[in-house]
């Protein structure tokens, strides 16, 4: 009997999912809407897998019977609690399937690296640094929200462009280009009416991280408080990355950095700044663009597991 495998990446918008087979060959993918369930109702999040997992076995033409292993990376899955919700699910739709639900993170990682090992430094609207050692142990640093953390995170660079230009219009610090880049941005005619607008939108992290774009532009024309901001921030990630390191490697330097996250993969100037920053912290270790999609990453995650749970069970030859 053949056997076969699906990988799930579900977002806070879109989940995407592929089915392969046993040597990682795509056979069918699909698209629904999200499945974060910190987000939307169960029973939003569970009409979304069925109608994936429906159509792809129905696009692959296999039954659901020889799934034998269904890895779901998703934002928010590390409490028992939330594993236990979701193999409840895939128990449903997948009954012979060995369901793995894992952080997205880690998807991202086995995808960016094309290995099982590994670290992905994640700057989106918020940050987090996870890994992976050979043996299998995870280990992560950041990811505890932007009330408590959040470095190198779009969030936190938006959040500093705009206390930078607050700073210079009190005069506690030198003028920068930051404050015609943001009021220009708002159509304000002064500082003062940032106030307003974070009263109104009650500090969204959303609509806050979503400015880190004019401290990136504010970079790009020499300025250096945005300079100084980004250069910081890029340390801030080198240091979870480096934290993670100690954790999971030792000694041990066969290994890379994967990059997540609109920060680093969409800007150039902010990538570098992140290597060279590691550089310092973790000389020799190299940086990377993702070699392939986090969805990827879930196929080969499921596969490597599979493999290894059938090197524990075989048993051993006298």
């Amino acid at each position: 009997m053949s056997k076969y495998v699906i990988g799930i990446d579900g977002g806070g918008t879109k989940t995407l999912g592929v089915l392969a087979d046993e040597q990682g060959n795509v056979l069918a993918q699909h698209e629904v809407g999200s499945t974060n369930h910190h987000s939307n109702p169960a029973e939003l999040v569970k009409a979304n897998l069925r109608e994936l997992i429906e159509t792809l076995l129905s696009k692959a033409g296999v039954k659901a019977d020889h799934v034998v292993c269904v890895c779901s990376g998703m934002a928010g899955v590390d409490r028992p609690d939330d594993k236990a919700f979701v193999k409840a699910m895939m128990k449903e739709f997948l009954p012979n399937a060995l369901a793995i639900p894992v952080n997205d993170g880690l998807i991202a990682l086995v995808g960016g690296t094309m290995q099982a090992f590994g670290i992905i430094v994640i700057s989106g609207t918020g940050s987090i640094a996870v890994g992976v050692n050979k043996e299998g142990v995870q280990g992560r640093a950041g990811g505890w929200g932007h009330i408590l953390g959040d470095e190198g995170s779009g969030y936190m660079i938006g959040l500093r462009g705009l206390r930078a230009v607050c700073r210079a219009a009190d005069g506690r610090t030198g003028p920068t280009l930051l404050q015609d880049i943001v009021l220009k941005h708002f159509g304000f005619n002064s500082a003062e009416q940032i106030l307003g607008w974070v009263k109104k939108n009650q500090g969204s992290k959303t609509e806050i991280g979503a400015l880190s774009r004019l401290v990136h532009e504010a970079y790009a024309q020499g300025d250096e408080t945005a300079r100084q901001i980004l250069v910081e921030e890029a340390d801030e990630l080198a240091l979870a990355a480096a934290a993670v390191a100690r954790k999971l490697f030792a000694n041990d330097t066969d290994y890379e950095i994967v990059v997540g996250g609109g920060n680093l993969r969409k800007s150039r100037p902010f990538f570098e700044l992140f290597r060279a920053a590691v550089a310092k912290r973790l000389p020799g270790i190299s940086v990377i663009m993702p070699r392939r999609e986090p969805v990827e990453g879930a196929v080969l995650y499921a596969l490597e597991q599979l493999k290894r749970l059938e090197k524990e069970t075989v048993p051993s030859s006298r």
